[in-house]
């Protein structure tokens, strides 16, 4: 657990998140509420506020290891890029990383970023989306999950919106097609 306690007190304290060039002059992404909506971070204009949950192991946590690995090993673009990343995906997701308006993903996608430290074979954090269903607005839902399980942040996080708001299709960076 040493690797994912430092992994979220970097997630915790850092001024640089998402991509290399976002603001390091501003203070909200080292702010821990700046990842909910309950904070000051920056709002995209459709996030709704999500109420705090307590505690509570993800419900796909016990199914990582049969997720499909969609990309090799390589430097994440999450938490400044000091972390190494490969990204799973469920069934619904399996058209990622080749993603465009031919090849949408679908209610139920999700996504998994597996952080690890460099060098390192333990999962340090995980990033994750999931898609929710046309019928429940179709809007992709962040989960900051431990390397235990235990989710840390969920909902339709400020920072993961507005970060990914820049994608080029569907809030989901990944090749285009």
């Amino acid at each position: 657990m040493r690797c994912s306690r430092r992994a979220l007190a970097l997630f915790a304290t850092l001024t640089a998140a998402c991509t290399p060039s976002a603001d390091t002059s501003s203070s909200s992404a080292a702010d821990p509420s700046a990842w909910s909506n309950e904070g000051p971070a920056p709002r995209a204009a459709t996030s709704a506020p999500t109420a705090p949950r307590a505690p509570h192991r993800w419900e796909l946590a016990d199914r990582l290891g049969s997720l499909r690995k969609a990309t090799p090993r390589a430097r994440s673009q999450h938490l400044a890029g000091e972390h190494d990343a490969e990204v799973l995906t469920n069934d619904e997701g399996a058209p990622y990383p080749a993603v465009g308006p031919q090849r949408p993903l679908g209610g139920g996608a999700v996504l998994v970023e597996a952080l690890y430290a460099p060098g390192s074979s333990d999962v340090a954090l995980y990033f994750a989306m999931a898609k929710q269903p046309p019928t429940q607005g179709g809007a992709w839902e962040y989960l900051v999950v431990r390397a235990d399980g235990q989710v840390e942040q969920r909902g339709r996080l400020a920072l993961c919106e507005r970060c990914h708001a820049e994608a080029p299709e569907d809030h989901v960076f990944g090749r285009a097609r």
